[in-house]
């Protein structure tokens, strides 16, 4: 649901559509009916235009005053047309052949001419590239626009007009699609830019910022100014929406695509070279366009690039980035333009009358200031993107004021409908009830009840068990928030229950202190993305391999966020863990002497420490959208002699490093390493258990093919590797490739030992507690291994692992699990 909740959130914030320009849509033929490809389309008089796609197809888009469109093709006879200024227009043009004479032409083999050009654009790129100046700042400007297509008729029934027949007035037609959409949400944001290499520093201060229908803007601001549309085609790779795309910039552009030199014109008093691109497969992410490269400094003035038909890119039907830069002086060249426009939908089939999402996200560059200081106060600043918006400059003579151009009458009315339509009663239900499945509670105005996934479940221990909770939210108070449940076990008669309460004390840095106590099972040794214990996907999909014990235990942290990256984690906990026929303690020798639980009280402190990481910021939840280097996380434990009853006294260190190395065109790897050591004589449950997955969903970070108590260690070292080929290799195979499968290799591994005193598998062990059945040591590494296919109907993802070592079932044991599959659900670009 997180994820989910991120990627909803990514889309809202990356996609936006302009209205009120001069838009054009259309498709070239010839007189037969046949689709010309690569003909030139442009408003006359300007510079705006492109080719038309393999099937004809073309779409423009302006706000310049124009009022002619121009076709013009190699053999063809050009056409002009009138369009209608400020409005959506259609046309369509079948060109008629040239007839003209020529002498014999001899064509004879060479390079092509696109290759030099490009090859002095890539040996320029240092010069030519705004990433690469010693520093610069500039003013932002960024507008952003949600809009849904495909309303049908039968929206506007009776009820539909009675709580938002106002909303039609505002219906408009999109030239990316040529389909009529209804605008959703406005956001304007004005900012700062601040770029420098040494110091490193790439900062963004958004000044003011306002989004139609939020009061808080803080969460959205994170996203809606420039930073997330920052394409930059000089780079290698251009990643947008989590999607790598290869750059027609590229050094190596030529494995990706074919290029061809279709023109050279003056543009605005220089000379420019105009190239086509074309992708030679579409195995990778690539796109499809043409380019503008300056002739004197082979800088790329401007271009515009589609994504082809057919591409491995889930839920995008169509995408196009446009990017346009100036000379700030004789010497610089920066960004005047930047503009993504996109259309999100579940079916790819033009035929499709699903409502989907659409539009575009255009951010305009001002007053560039090349080689200037970095103010003190902004190299102070702990984030990439600092919020420092004022309520003081969120009126409309400000923003009529600092628009680089006037909205139209249509596009200042979307503040007015939108804070209209979240008044509606039937669009609070309808709002409430997708925010259920997307946050796991139903929110009322003061109380969220949830989650759903664990209003009733069942387990071997407890049989069938109904819970009920609920929290507070936002609207209750932003500083505190009270959570509490109750749950029944039928098989066990036992009543199960848990609270808690969130205090913040900080919100742009996280300061946050939790407190909360259960008494309720827990299945030790599972891993980090395990599914909880009583979601009821995990009983429906557990292979049963549950062995929970019921706990009584806790909590109270305190989480210190210095700067952006930097967090301090102080840690008290306390717990009570009780025997049971699934997980028996038994004491050392000859006789069978259970006992009722083992205690632990223990303190801790911890440090989690990223770089440049981006965070999606609630008001008490906080997630990582990932950062392009390694994540560490250091933690260290104290255990309490005495503190609670009979808790031990030992000393344990944990930590993790995570990273997400990108290798296009061969898609990305996760990896995940783990070590620790427990110092001290510890009972079972206080070992390091390996983390084995007991249900058929896959864990990234969990065994497969392990069971739940199978190893245990007091020093361990571990790795889970995944590597993300994004359909590369099955995108080449003839019969698969329309089905756009993707392939993932999958290796774990751990090695661990356990000293003597904590080794309870013999019968007379040192050890506190006599290991149940099945446990022992991984001194001997574990190691399983396979592959998976993922994006089947473009969500399920499928796993194969094979364990390769402690094959042989342990004297006494549970025969090992050697071959696993496992499924697993993803909502991926």
């Amino acid at each position: 649901m997180k994820r989910l909740s991120i990627l909803l959130l990514m889309l809202l914030c990356a996609t936006i559509c302009v209205a009120q320009s001069t838009r054009v849509r259309g498709r070239v033929t010839d007189m037969e009916g046949n689709p010309l490809a690569f003909a030139s389309v442009v408003f006359k008089g300007t510079t705006v235009g492109m080719m038309t796609d393999e099937e004809g197809l073309f779409s423009l888009e302006t706000r310049e005053a124009v009022d002619t469109l121009q076709v013009m093709m190699m053999g063809y006879i050009s056409q002009e047309r009138a369009v209608k200024r400020a409005a959506y227009s259609e046309h369509h043009f079948k060109l008629q052949t040239a007839d003209f004479a020529i002498d014999q032409v001899v064509v004879t083999p060479g390079e092509n001419p696109a290759f030099p050009i490009l090859d002095r654009v890539i040996e320029r790129k240092k010069r030519n590239n705004p990433d690469h100046y010693d520093s610069y700042t500039t003013e932002t400007y960024t507008k952003m626009e949600l809009g849904l297509t495909n309303i049908k008729e039968e929206f506007k029934n009776k009820r539909m007009q009675r709580n938002f027949g106002f909303i039609f007035e505002y219906v408009d037609t999109s030239a990316l699609t040529g389909r009529r959409y209804l605008p959703a949400m406005i956001s304007e944001t004005k900012a700062d830019y601040y770029h420098a290499l040494s110091p490193s520093v790439d900062r963004e201060v958004i000044r003011a910022n306002r989004v139609s229908g939020v009061e808080d803007t803080f969460s959205i601001a994170q996203f809606t100014g420039q930073m997330p549309g920052n394409v930059n085609f000089y780079h290698n790779f251009i990643d947008i929406f989590n999607v790598r795309f290869a750059s027609p910039l590229a050094d190596g552009g030529r494995m990706f695509y074919n290029y061809f030199l279709i023109d050279s014109l003056e543009i605005e008093g220089r000379k420019s070279y105009k190239i086509r691109f074309h992708p030679r497969s579409l195995a990778s992410p690539v796109l499809d366009g043409e380019m503008h490269i300056d002739a004197e400094s082979y800088a790329l003035k401007n271009v515009s690039a589609r994504l082809p038909r057919r591409s491995n890119i889930n839920w995008i039907k169509h995408l196009v980035l446009e990017n346009e830069n100036e000379p700030v002086d004789s010497l610089h060249w920066m960004r005047r333009r930047d503009r993504v426009q996109a259309e999100f939908t579940i079916s790819m089939r033009d035929s499709s009358k699903l409502t989907s999402f659409i539009g575009t996200r255009e951010v305009a560059y001002s007053n560039t200031r090349i080689g200037v200081e970095i103010p003190e106060e902004v190299l102070r600043m702990d984030n990439n993107v600092y919020v420092e918006a004022r309520e003081e400059v969120q009126d409309d003579a400000f923003w009529n004021e600092v628009r680089p151009y006037a909205l139209s009458e249509r596009e200042q009315g979307i503040y007015h409908m939108v804070d209209s339509i979240q008044r509606a009663p039937l669009y609070r239900n309808i709002y409430t009830t997708i925010n259920m499945f997307i946050v796991g509670h139903y929110n009322t105005k003061y109380i969220g009840i949830g989650p759903y996934y664990k209003l009733a479940s069942f387990n071997d221990l407890e049989g069938f068990r109904p819970q009920l909770g609920g929290r507070t939210t936002a609207n209750f108070s932003r500083r505190v928030r009270l959570s509490a449940y109750g749950a029944y076990g039928t098989k066990d008669e036992r009543w199960k229950g848990g609270a808690g309460v969130e205090l913040m004390f900080g919100k742009r840095l996280t300061r946050k202190l939790t407190i909360r106590g259960a008494h309720d099972v827990m299945q030790l040794g599972a891993g980090a993305n395990a599914l909880t214990e009583s979601n009821i996907l995990s009983s429906i999909f557990s292979r049963g391999d549950q062995r929970l014990s019921m706990v009584d235990r806790g909590e109270i942290q305190y989480e210190h966020e210095w700067i952006h990256g930097v967090s301090t984690f102080l840690t008290g906990q306390m717990r009570r863990i009780y025997s049971n026929r699934y997980v028996p303690m038994a004491l050392p020798g000859n006789e069978v002497r259970l006992i009722e639980s083992v205690d632990d009280a223990s303190v801790s402190v911890g440090v989690r420490l990223s770089k440049n990481e981006k965070i999606y910021r609630s008001a008490f939840d906080k997630n990582s959208l990932g950062s392009i280097y390694p994540i560490l996380t250091l933690s260290a434990t104290a255990g309490l002699k005495n503190a609670l009853r009979d808790s031990p006294e030992y000393y344990r260190v944990d930590g993790s490093i995570f990273y997400r190395p990108e290798l296009p065109p061969l898609g990305h790897s996760e990896i995940m390493l783990q070590a620790g050591q427990i110092w001290g004589d510890v009972p079972y449950p206080l070992l390091k258990l390996h983390e084995g997955n007991g249900t058929y969903f896959y864990d990234p970070y969990a065994f497969s093919c392990m069971d739940y108590y199978e190893f245990a260690s007091d020093r361990w070292v571990a790795c889970f590797f995944e590597h993300h080929f994004g359909g590369v290799l099955l995108g080449k195979i003839p019969l698969l490739k329309r089905l756009k499968l993707r392939e993932v290799l999958v290796a774990k591994g751990v090695w661990g030992t356990l000293s003597e005193q904590n080794d309870g598998s013999a019968t007379n062990t040192p050890a506190p507690l006599r290991f149940p059945v099945g446990l022992g040591s991984v001194s001997k590494p574990y190691f399983e291994a396979g592959f998976g296919i993922e994006n089947i109907f473009r969500l399920v993802r499928v796993d194969f692992i094979w364990r390769l070592s402690h094959r042989e079932a342990v004297p006494g044991g549970p025969k090992p699990q050697n071959f696993s599959i496992n499924a697993s659900l993803h909502l991926d670009f």
